[in-house]
């Protein structure tokens, strides 16, 4: 992981406004997240799989609320599956209705999938501290007490910009123009994976085991982390695609 204002240059985007549903025709939309992490699924346990979580819902029913200084917490829900691969096996689950969610802070910039058991459990990406609470960009560096646009992936780098209009001096246009920050358009939010559903220890391992699992047909689904917060953790990426109707 490197946290440095480089990685704007390198690709990081950033936003338009966010968008509620009702501004938005409907159609359908699929919310992909990969990331590597450790766990279990039915009786196979894996460790540095590719996991691959997969929930096909309608724009039209993207619920928005206000978070923090007013800017939109998304949330969809709409049925899933989980892809588990660990090099070896590939194995292929669908999660029982109502297990799982997608949100999305854009004021945190905190993204991925969560469920009854925490609202940044199974997946999060983004998180700027051990319980997933802050953004990268909300958690000051060491050398003062304030953001400094120092983001490790674009859901990071999009929030800044909403919250700091002058801070685009660090991506592209094309990026700043092409990935709005929204559950009902298509972009691509990345970020630091968190696959913990405790408190990360920093720079160790999540030990720890949600307190039920996750039901799938494939059996109880259970994620632990590979890494803690630090040069240890792993990444992830969370592909909103809007499809026409006969998709």
């Amino acid at each position: 992981m490197t946290m440095h204002k480089a990685w704007m240059s390198a690709g990081i985007l950033v936003l338009a406004a966010a968008t509620t549903s009702a501004q938005v025709q409907a159609a359908p939309v699929v919310y992909t997240l990969e990331t590597v992490a450790a766990g279990s699924l039915g009786n196979r346990h894996f460790n540095a799989a590719v996991v691959t979580i997969r929930m096909r819902a309608d724009t039209r029913n993207v619920q928005q609320q206000s978070g923090t200084n007013g800017a939109p917490v998304f949330t969809v829900t709409g049925p899933a599956t989980v892809t588990v691969d660990d090099g070896d096996h590939r194995v292929v689950a669908n999660f029982a209705k109502g297990q799982i969610y997608v949100r999305y802070d854009t004021y945190s910039g905190v993204v991925g999938f969560g469920s009854s058991i925490s609202p940044t459990y199974p997946v999060a990406l983004g998180c700027g501290n051990d319980d997933c609470t802050v953004g990268d960009w909300t958690n000051p560096s060491l050398e003062s007490n304030y953001p400094q646009a120092v983001y490790n992936g674009t859901a990071q780098a999009l929030a800044d910009i909403a919250a700091q209009p002058g801070d685009n001096y660090y991506v592209s246009w094309d990026l700043l123009t092409l990935l709005p920050s929204s559950l009902s358009q298509s972009t691509l939010l990345t970020g630091r994976a968190q696959t913990c559903v405790v408190a990360y220890q920093p720079y160790n391992p999540c030990l720890a085991k949600a307190p039920k699992p996750l039901l799938t047909d494939g059996g109880n689904f259970y994620l632990q982390g590979e890494g803690g917060l630090g040069t240890g953790s792993n990444t992830g990426a969370m592909q909103v695609e809007v499809l026409t109707e006969d998709e």
